[in-house]
């Protein structure tokens, strides 16, 4: 909890809607600006000339300010301790505690990503478990949606209060099932993303 805190880390996967004015990756960046930024952030990322930049960093969809807090939450004892002793070899202000900079650093010395991704992948997983146990499956949505599509009532003049309400109640039903079903979309596509970098990230692991 101390190194979260002083990396100054923000776990945004966690915070309620009505605080993600932004969304969840925060204020939109240019791809250069981006690239930039990633670069940026492993600059000096090879204090023991070991851990190298990982050659898939160009295709991570995930924000790095992100995946440097779930390095963190998965660290095991034995990485704590590799950090707690790198950063006391390195620290450089006055005060003696290290920079969010250097904990990152550090952090990314001992652990690389495999830790952090396994546990990306393992959310991901337990959200979509909870978004099909309580309204079924994505196939399950889209045959739904199919099934509203061709049972459309036929138009008619003569437009009562009962026909505008079953009318109105119909489109809400209908955009209900679309939402959830895009809920389900998105956690598979990050699920897939999060899988593939997993598996790019035990190629290289040390």
């Amino acid at each position: 909890m101390k190194l979260i805190e002083m990396q100054k880390a923000e776990l945004r996967c966690l915070l309620p809607t009505s605080l993600l004015d932004r969304g969840f990756f925060g204020t939109s960046t240019s791809s250069g600006e981006d690239d930039d930024n990633k670069k940026k952030h492993f600059s000096s990322y090879s204090w023991s000339g070991q851990r190298k930049v990982p050659s898939y960093l160009q295709k991570n969809v995930f924000p790095q300010e992100f995946l440097s807090t779930l390095r963190t939450i998965a660290m095991q004892e034995h990485e704590l301790e590799q950090v707690a002793s790198l950063l006391g070899e390195v620290g450089s202000s006055e005060d003696g505690e290290p920079s969010d900079a250097e904990i990152k650093s550090a952090i990314w010395e001992v652990c690389g990503d495999n830790g952090a991704l396994g546990l990306l992948v393992d959310l991901l997983r337990v959200k979509m478990a909870e978004l099909e146990e309580g309204t079924g499956t994505e196939a399950s949505d889209s045959q739904l949606l199919e099934k509203f599509d061709s049972n459309d009532p036929d138009d008619s003049s003569s437009a009562t209060v009962e026909s505008i309400e079953a009318t109105k109640s119909r489109v809400n039903r209908r955009s209900c099932i679309v939402y959830r079903r895009g809920q389900k979309q998105l956690t598979r596509m990050f699920l897939r993303e999060a899988e593939r970098l997993l598996e790019l990230s035990a190629e290289e692991q040390i």
